[in-house]
């Protein structure tokens, strides 16, 4: 199908003639499969709310899907979809998402071949519109969903036909110029806020700065964000809050001035309900300075113990688990990007935090340690030969929280068990998996000591490779496609590495005939993996690998074909 009339009535500015969409993968996600971690997406993300509510995280912001709403996320980005709490109310339609994965082609002149197009100048990818077609919507992708996995040719084809057809509805009835306008402006009413808490704020200086009335302006926001606008307002003040509160000793009144109250007794209050501790009580609370310095998969250590470190290594792109968890929580932040050219710069800045006790990883270099421990007192983690549990329990009594650490495994046995147990119920034949990474222009099988721990030992999959139970080395060997081909793994697990050579590369080697005859990616069990947490070795990246096993191998109890 020809998306050139939809092209042109979009972008306003030329028209794209021969464009055609490929439809590489639908996933459907329920209720139940919520809250979905961070998914990094290598094709362009067509996300459908086909029933219910839920919030698609992307980035640092929070969109409020409802049935009918669709969002496109570019090709090479992050997003993640969690419940929405219904406090108080009764028989809530459960979500329903569709998360269609796409290309656009165009014919190259005179050569007869296709190369990719840029979706961007197709579709607007930052729009979150209303389709105005639900039920249309939900009909047309089960019955995608239904051929696209068919393993039927005719059917597979036939789900290419109707993605191009509900493709082109979907452009046709997208988001116009004036909607997009007004999501600008609910984002300059946002960014006002966040530089603008610590005055007095009213909703009708915010509805005024929006150009909307006080009510239509409360109206959009909630529906848009999920939060009324004084209700976001009072979580920035209350962030800020926290972070005025550990990172000096301020009066009470102090701290309420600064993020705009006047009265310290009201702040007080809010700040109460916010946390459930008043703010002497979180100070308290929050009294140890404990810094951790190094790699950001500390905090994969300090989650399971229960404390929040005073400084650390975050960021919202590189870390951004930690970052959404807890990085209000944290007064002090050190660089998490590219942390061998900010060395000097985090070690400053940890200087001036003055902490009590900086826990470093074991890579730290020895010239830094010997700068750290003029700081403070320094604990470094035991090597990773020790294994996450004795480095977790280890780090546990250096600082009192034994408890923390025995309740932690514990919970992560059980789940993990569960697993385990509806892979038990799999059919008689063994089911292997190959585990990959993209760097540059190479295929190398990769693994380390949590990935062959939870996928080989502890859940019991076997190996496409023996070299792949080496989890003392990464890369392990250069394969060629025709070696992945040959080794006949049941399921492929990818890591792609996101730089331009990379990427350039992977989006060659997909549509190149060699990989698509590959079993596993012809009959859609290629599983493409974030960095994090198959790329971490903490406790919580062993946690959060556990869980995605489960969604990526079972379903019913029994092992997916």
């Amino acid at each position: 199908m020809d998306l050139a009339r939809s092209s042109k009535a979009l972008n306003g500015q030329k028209e794209i003639g021969g464009v055609t969409a490929r439809l590489w993968n639908i996933e459907i996600f329920r209720e139940q499969d919520l809250p979905l971690e961070y998914q990094l997406t290598m094709h362009s993300a067509l996300i459908l709310q086909m029933g219910g509510e839920a919030f698609l995280q992307t980035g640092e912001q929070s969109l409020h899907m409802r049935k009918g709403s669709v969002k496109i996320c570019r090709a090479g980005s992050t997003f993640g979809l969690t419940k929405v709490g219904h406090a108080g109310k009764k028989k809530q339609a459960h979500a329903v998402i569709a998360v269609l994965y796409f290309a656009f082609y165009e014919g190259l002149p005179g050569s007869g071949r296709l190369r990719e197009a840029d979706a961007s100048a197709l579709i607007p990818c930052e729009a979150l519109c209303e389709a105005g077609l639900p039920e249309l919507l939900y009909s047309s992708c089960s019955s995608l969903y239904e051929y696209f996995h068919s393993g039927d040719r005719m059917k597979e084809w036939r789900a290419q036909l109707d993605f191009q057809e509900l493709l082109y509805t979907m452009i046709s009835e997208a988001v116009s110029g004036q909607s997009e306008g007004k999501r600008q402006a609910l984002e300059r009413a946002k960014d006002y806020m966040h530089e603008h808490y610590d005055e007095d704020l009213t909703l009708d200086q915010l509805a005024d700065l929006a150009g909307f009335s006080p009510k239509y302006f409360a109206e959009v926001f909630k529906n848009t964000y999920g939060h009324t606008p004084m209700d976001y307002l009072s979580g920035i003040r209350m962030n800020k809050a926290k972070l005025l509160l550990l990172r000096s000793e301020p009066l009470l009144r102090e701290v309420a001035h600064q993020v705009g109250y006047k009265d310290e007794f009201y702040f007080s209050r809010k700040f109460k309900k916010s946390f459930g501790l008043s703010p002497s009580e979180y100070r308290k609370k929050r009294k140890n300075k404990i810094a951790l310095y190094g790699s950001t998969s500390l905090l994969g250590y300090a989650m399971p113990l229960q404390f929040v470190p005073y400084a650390a290594p975050v960021h919202p792109k590189w870390s951004p688990y930690y970052y959404h968890a807890l990085g209000s929580e944290i007064p002090v932040h050190l660089d998490a990007y590219r942390q061998n050219h900010n060395k000097s710069a985090n070690l400053e800045r940890l200087a001036a935090a003055s902490p009590e006790l900086i826990i470093c990883a074991q890579e730290v270099e020895l010239w830094e340690r010997e700068l750290l421990e003029k700081i403070a007192p320094v604990y470094v983690m035991p090597e990773d030969r020790e294994g996450w549990r004795a480095q977790l329990l280890a780090l546990a009594d250096k600082l009192g929280r034994r408890p923390e650490a025995d309740s932690w495994i514990e919970s992560y046995q059980e789940k993990t068990a569960a697993c385990c147990s509806a892979l038990e119920n799999r059919e008689n034949e063994e089911k292997t998996v190959l585990t990959l990474r993209v760097h540059q222009r190479e295929l190398t099988a990769y693994s380390h000591p949590g990935m062959k721990e939870l996928l080989f030992d502890r859940l019991k999959l076997q190996p496409a490779l023996e070299s792949l139970l080496e989890a003392d080395r990464h890369g392990l060997e250069d394969l060629s496609v025709t070696a992945i081909k040959e080794c006949g793994a049941d399921h492929i697990l990818l890591l792609v590495r996101q730089d331009s050579e990379t990427l350039a590369f992977w989006k060659q080697l997909q549509a190149s005939p060699e990989w698509l005859m590959i079993p596993a990616v012809r009959e859609g069990r290629l599983h493409q993996l974030p960095s994090f947490p198959w790329r971490e070795y903490s406790p919580v990246a062993m946690e959060r690998m556990a869980e995605e096993a489960g969604r990526l191998f079972t379903e019913n109890g029994r092992i997916r074909k």
